[in-house]
């Protein structure tokens, strides 16, 4: 991603190579902030029916410093990242998400190949679905995977999506808009639920009945207010899209000095307790917690791309 921003933030200086002054090419491509790109009309005809449109009754070039000027209303990160799509050159580490949310709403304007948006979009989904997390902005790479169907990478999205404010509309409506379905929404809204109602999983893995001691669980009132707290911990320490738990206690953060305590119970509580025991319980329970999406895209278009 520095190498994408590096590149992004010197266009008000220089257009990058291949596509600078110094580079080969018979035309120029100027953008709407005013720079300007050397291109091969050869090589964008053979990749877009726009440009073969556009070039159609455009002589061939007889002067290397009198060429033909095209101007587009797109700026320059779009224009850039249009020619690195449709060009025969590999260098779509330069492409970031937001310009690729762009092109794609922009495909069918500048007759962008399937084959070449995939290609570019298998570049970006997969360099954040084979690291250990996503290096872009998880929302838009959910939607991404998600409005090409593919449900192995969305699946593996959605584990690190758990933090996303999905009452904030705007995150919706960009979710939304980006995927082209509602469901990439239903789908995190139904996980959400799924975890509220599992959460009672985590809490008998803890066996409170059996170990609050008398003062904590002598009332109804009195136990549920503590239940509720330990919810909250579990919640919170579940948000992790791996969650690890080596310490039932620590994990929850139910233990150390009153003051650190998530669950502030007195020493009294679980003071009998097994804790290999409760940790293997929690551990457990926390394997069959639900972490990913089950609602999936209608179809899964990944395996016929994944050659590209």
């Amino acid at each position: 991603m520095g190498a994408v921003m590096s590149v992004l933030n010197n266009f008000q200086l220089a257009v990058p190579p291949p596509f600078d002054e110094a580079s080969p090419g018979d035309c120029y491509l100027v953008s709407s902030d005013g720079l300007r790109f050397k291109a091969s009309r050869h090589s964008l005809v053979h990749t877009s029916r726009y440009f073969e449109e556009l070039f159609r009754r455009l002589p061939p070039s007889t002067s290397h410093t009198d060429l033909p000027t095209f101007y587009f209303d797109e700026p320059a990160r779009i224009l850039h990242a249009l020619l690195i799509v449709l060009y025969p050159v590999h260098t779509e580490e330069f492409i970031d998400v937001q310009q690729l949310l762009e092109l794609m709403d922009r495909q069918e304007k500048y007759a962008i190949p399937e084959t070449s948006m995939m290609y570019a979009i298998s570049i970006i989904v997969g360099r954040n679905f084979n690291g250990p997390a996503p290096v872009d902005d998880v929302v838009d790479v959910y939607a991404i995977g998600w409005s090409r169907g593919w449900r192995r990478q969305v699946t593996h999205f959605s584990r690190f999506m758990h933090r996303v404010n999905l009452a904030d509309q705007s995150i919706v409506d960009r979710l939304i808009r980006s995927s082209g379905s509602s469901k990439s929404y239903i789908a995190l809204t139904e996980l959400r639920h799924q975890r509220e109602t599992a959460l009672d999983g985590i809490i008998e893995a803890l066996e409170p009945r059996k170990h609050f001691c008398p003062s904590h669980s002598s009332s109804d009132t009195m136990f549920f207010a503590f239940i509720s707290m330990i919810k909250t911990a579990a919640r919170n320490a579940l948000l992790a899209p791996h969650p690890a738990c080596d310490d039932a206690f620590e994990f929850l953060a139910l233990q150390g000095t009153d003051e650190n305590r998530t669950v502030t119970w007195c020493s009294a509580c679980y003071s009998r307790a097994d804790k290999v025991k409760l940790t293997n319980q929690l551990r457990a329970a926390i394997e069959r917690y639900p972490q990913t999406i089950s609602i999936m895209p209608e179809t899964d278009a990944w395996a016929q791309w994944w050659k590209y």
